[in-house]
């Protein structure tokens, strides 16, 4: 034996050195949906849920505007608030349905689909 041997060390494969990783309980779903892809799928929902809950939001800014209006008792810094809440309100829901219309209307003009953008699809590689 040399003064600089070492020991051999042999390649694995993947398989040996990780193992078998199950995939945790309703993710398997997700991907089921999505043709195996689960993130863009799952992107997509969060930014739908996004725009729900900002929808939502803007709703109940809006009725608590008119409650405030009503009950303000004609004060004028009371109207301003009111004022300042209903509108920043209505120009958040402008803006959310902008977005989408652009989104549409991108994906209609350079892939020829206006929910290509909204609900991606990805297709794997050799499939």
């Amino acid at each position: 034996m040399s003064l600089f041997s070492f020991p051999k060390v042999y390649a694995q494969t993947p398989e040996e050195l990780v193992g078998d990783i199950a995939i945790p309980k309703g993710v398997d779903l997700i991907n089921q949906d999505a043709g195996g892809i689960g993130v863009v799928l799952f992107i997509s929902n969060m930014i739908r849920l996004i725009i729900i809950l900002g929808g939502v939001w803007a709703l109940l800014n809006i009725i608590l505007a008119a409650f405030a209006y009503l009950t303000g008792g004609g004060k004028p810094d009371t109207h301003s608030k009111v004022s300042s809440r209903f509108t920043m309100s209505v120009i958040g829901l402008l803006l959310m349905i902008v977005s989408y219309s652009i989104a549409a209307l991108i994906g209609l003009l350079f892939y020829g689909e206006a929910s290509y953008i909204l609900t991606p699809t990805i297709t794997p590689i050799g499939g």
